[in-house]
């Protein structure tokens, strides 16, 4: 609360349990050559050093691997509203995102149709007739908007 109002957790991660088995081993093994190209794109697009995206693969890979759960005592901890969002097909289980809705005690859970990502409209998930944003946008903006006593 010192340092933010409001929290909008989008497909977060919080327990290494919150994602299916096979994640992990993926990660072990990804290469950038399996990273989406839209992505790729983004990155060479906007950075300065456009040669650090292996770089940058390597080190959120090496992170994602190296994920250490956080304890349950600082999730407990947050006391800032908080808009917990996943997709109903998203890695992130959606028993996970109910655990983490259960364990802060002012948050609100929105589950929405679609796959990691694709409710904000994440570039590799993008598809004719899009409309997931439609549900998301406003429930953010309510939600940031909210008025707190």
């Amino acid at each position: 609360p010192k340092l933010v109002n409001k929290i909008i957790l989008g497909s977060a991660l919080a327990k290494r349990n919150g994602v299916p088995d096979w994640f992990w081993g993926f990660m072990a093994q990804t290469k950038l050559e399996n990273m989406p190209k839209p992505l790729q794109d983004g990155y060479k697009k906007v950075a300065p050093n456009p040669d650090g995206l292996q770089v940058m693969h390597d080190r959120d890979a090496k992170r994602m691997v190296n994920f250490k759960d956080i304890p349950d005592e600082q999730i407990k901890a947050i006391n800032a509203p908080t808009l917990i969002i996943i997709g109903d097909k998203d890695v992130i289980l959606p028993e996970h995102a109910l655990e983490l809705h259960r364990q802060i005690a002012n948050s609100e859970l929105a589950i929405i149709p679609g796959g990691h990502g694709e409710y904000i409209g994440e570039i590799t998930t993008l598809k004719p007739n899009f409309k997931e944003s439609e549900l998301v946008i406003p429930l953010i903006e309510k939600f940031l908007n909210k008025v707190e006593k």
